[in-house]
């Protein structure tokens, strides 16, 4: 029996009500960390703000909604991700690979457990604050691996700068800043990020109205964030591209 396919688009306008309903309720109660001060206010903040909490933010990430299963595919490594994404993984692999380039998927779709545990259980192992722990990791529900559209990606020969800052210095990564947005993928986390640490590996897919949706969705919750991240993406996609010198994660 085939499985009728869930538009991202009904799942984003699903979630943002239901986070619309919860956040007032929530925000009455909530006490911002590293705040002795009650924060009553519904209102969401103005900017994007990495040093609290809110019913809006997770010290600078936003909120996402998880694609159904059934709307994932393999793309290899058994990694998944969103069906168009998917589809266009695989032709942006086929193009690189005709340029020598082999791009290896690490990691795809991830749920709200998987994040959990990459989240809390790894900040707690190494001693890190959740602040600093955001710095490197989405806290779940926040990570835009829940929307089957983000991938982590390596390269085939140089592995050893799988996730690290110095995969920009690979052949995979000096491909995929030419080339990846002729596929409709992005860099999520550039160098001028003002929350999250620097990351060449992470893309995020926006080649069609649903996946575009999606991202605006989490992004239209806080009033002028839209116009902040994109200033930003402006500017780092205007500027010329050097070598790496920041230490690995």
């Amino acid at each position: 029996m085939k499985i009728p396919r869930v538009g991202s688009r009904a799942i984003a306008i699903a979630f943002y009500l239901a986070f619309r309903s919860m956040s007032p309720a929530f925000s009455q109660n909530f006490k911002p960390s590293g705040s002795s001060q009650e924060n009553s206010s519904i209102d969401p903040p103005t900017s994007l703000d990495c040093s609290t909490v809110t019913p809006y933010t997770f010290y600078g990430h936003l909120p996402y909604p998880e694609v159904p299963p059934q709307n994932l595919v393999e793309v290899g490594n058994s990694e998944r991700l969103e069906r168009s994404a998917a589809i266009s993984f695989r032709q942006m692999q086929i193009a690189a690979a005709r340029d020598g380039v082999t791009l290896v998927p690490l990691s795809g779709f991830r749920d709200r457990a998987l994040q959990t545990e990459l989240f809390y259980t790894i900040a707690a192992q190494r001693g890190q604050s959740l602040q600093q722990r955001a710095r490197v990791s989405a806290p779940p529900g926040h990570s835009e691996h829940h929307t089957g559209y983000a991938i982590d990606i390596g390269d085939g020969v140089d592995s050893w700068y799988d996730f690290s800052q110095d995969f920009e210095r690979t052949a995979a990564g000096q491909w995929l800043m030419k080339n990846a947005q002729n596929y409709g993928f992005e860099l999520s986390f550039t160098r001028n990020h003002p929350c999250v640490s620097y990351e060449p590996w992470h893309w995020r897919w926006v080649g069609d109205a649903d996946s575009q949706f999606v991202f605006q969705t989490a992004r239209d919750l806080v009033p002028g964030i839209r116009s902040e991240l994109q200033e930003i993406e402006l500017q780092e996609r205007s500027q010329p591209k050097i070598k790496s010198t920041h230490t690995p994660h």
